[in-house]
Parts: C-alpha cells; structure tokens; sequence
C-alpha cells in the first residue's frame, strides 16, 4: 500500500506540474522574475511564520483538557513534522510528528493521532467557511457561487456530526460494538475505538470558551496563509483580488489531500494556474506566483524544522527506523 501511495504520489506530481506548464512561456515567466518586487517575500514569510505559531497555540489548546503543554514546548515537534513533509513521500512527516510529541510528553500516540484529527477537521471546516464566503463575495460565475452555498451547508452537517458524536459518544460506542450485526465484530470495535479517540480529541467541545478560541485560531491560520498567496499576486502585479487568494488556498488545500511528492512540488504549482487562468490571469504569470510563494516557505519551513530537530536530538533515521521496529 505504500509503494502504491509513492507511486501514485509521482504520477499525480508529475500530471499536475505538466498541467501547469503547458500553457506556459518561460520567457514571460523570466521577464515576470526580472519585474517582480522581490521584497514582499518578507511579509510572505513574516505571515507563515504566525501561520505555524498559531498551530502550535491551537495544538496546545486541543491537547489542554487533558494535557498542560504550552505551544512553545509542542513547536520542535511541529516543526519538525512540516520538515518531514517536505522532505518523506506521502505526508509522513505526521508520523515524525505523532512519534515525536508521544515519545517527548508520554502521551499516547492514539492521543496525539486523535489531536491531529481534530486539526484536520478544524483545518477543513475553516478552509471550507472562508472558501465559500469567497465564492459567495467575489465575482464569480453561478456554479462556483452553487458551489460555495453547498460547501456552506455541509460545513453545518459536519459540525452537527462533530457535536452528536461528543453529545452521544457512550450510546453510540454501545451501539456500534454490540448491536450492529455489520460489519465483522473485530472491525466493528475498530470503528468504536477510532471514534472513542475522535471523541476524546472533540472533548473541546464541551468548553465553549476554548472551542471558540479554537475555530477563530484556524480562521485567523487560514487568512494568513491568503495573505501569502496574496502577496505572490502583488509581487507581479497582478490585477486579483483577496478573495481570490482565498480560493487558491481552497484549491491547494483539496490538492493536499491527494497522495504527493515531498514539499508537494506540483501540485501547489498546478493549483495556482487552476485557479488564476479561471480568473482571466495569464498562465505565465500564475506559474510565476505559485513559484513565489511555494520555494520560498519550504525552503524556511525545512530548514526551520531541521535545526530544531537538531537542537532536541531528533533524527529522522532514527524515527524510521523505530518505527519499524
């Protein structure tokens, strides 16, 4: 399975980065570069870096009705989790991350599994939020205004199923484990055990007060990471508006989801085009933004991550091979 994910991973990178390129002239691109105000990866760079400061305070809060780890003791561990993904094949730098936080503050790592569920749904219900007020404000042809209604509407079922399964937890475990008569009995208490955690990670939302400090957290992440493709619009000059960074980050987050190359080379690229030659905006110029704002985050984001694995002796090779133990 995953020689099949590496595999498919390539594939994908490699369709998506000829999708990108084929509409592409490289001598506009390098006259793009030539004009380009270099200068505004500083305040690209200045926003990832709250980008990743705000998940570590929003990881600490998740953990904190269990657990009293503030951010700054949980940031190696992330850190080093998004040097991992950059650098391992099929995002296994959450494993890096899983292992290290266990291992570091002796939690389980069916905890701190549970904790990053918890982030990714947080992270897609507010990627889903801001996406269709995007769709919804800017300009945009009916279908993705359809789009952006629907995206609405299942962001509320979700956060209905998110509460119910807090709410119900104990009936619904019982349920499940004893009264279904499908599927086999062993996967069945897989099923429970899996939503025990789940459970056990939505805990906040019990706390009304963190649950709001929680999902205004992920908002405030997600704008910023806007603002970063943003500034890769103003770094070309280029005639978009912020909504329209939103969607970009709508369209590269959906791209993340699917099984990448490390550093996601490709994909983050082809999602750029994708979403500005839908605009009007000249696939050279697109090509151009997504370079700017791509290299230059995983290049401080890895290299970020290795000094702080190396500053609290982690090591990836020591990692992988424990985990194979």
């Amino acid at each position: 399975m995953k020689k099949f994910l590496i595999v498919s991973g390539i594939v994908l990178s490699v369709l998506f980065l000829w999708l990108a390129l084929k509409d592409v002239n490289f001598t506009d691109v390098s006259t793009a570069f030539a004009n380009a105000n270099l200068f505004l990866i500083i305040p690209l760079l200045l926003c990832n870096a709250v980008f990743y400061w705000l998940r570590a305070i929003r990881w600490s809060d998740i953990l904190s009705p269990r657990y009293d780890i503030s951010a700054a003791k949980l940031t190696p561990s992330l850190m080093a989790g998004a040097a991992g993904n950059n650098l391992l094949p099929v995002h296994a730098g959450e494993v890096v991350r899983i292992y290290l936080a266990g291992s570091q503050f002796n939690i389980s790592n069916a905890t701190v599994l549970a904790s990053l569920v918890v982030e990714r749904l947080m992270d897609m219900l507010a990627v889903l939020l801001i996406f269709s007020a995007a769709t919804l404000i800017g300009d945009y042809p009916a279908a993705m205004t359809a789009a952006g209604s629907a995206l609405l509407l299942f962001v509320f079922v979700v956060a209905t199923i998110c509460t119910l399964i807090v709410l119900y937890i104990d009936a619904s475990v019982q349920f499940i484990r004893h009264r279904l008569k499908w599927p086999a009995e062993k996967l069945r208490h897989k099923i429970a055990d899996q939503m025990i955690n789940l459970a056990d990670g939505l805990s906040l939302l019990k706390e009304k007060k963190l649950l709001i400090k929680v999902i205004i957290n992920s908002l405030v992440q997600w704008l910023l990471l806007a603002a970063c493709v943003y500034f890769s619009f103003l770094a070309f000059d280029i005639n978009a508006d912020f909504w329209l960074a939103v969607v970009v980050v709508g369209l590269i987050v959906v791209g993340l989801t699917l099984p990448t190359v490390p550093g996601f080379f490709g994909t983050i690229e082809y999602c750029f085009v994708l979403g500005l030659t839908a605009a009007g905006i000249d696939p050279s110029l697109a090509i151009s933004a997504g370079i700017f704002y791509h290299i230059p985050q995983w290049f401080g984001v890895t290299v970020v991550g290795l000094v702080i694995a190396h500053l609290n002796s982690f090591s990836f090779n020591k990692i992988s091979t424990e985990l194979q133990n």
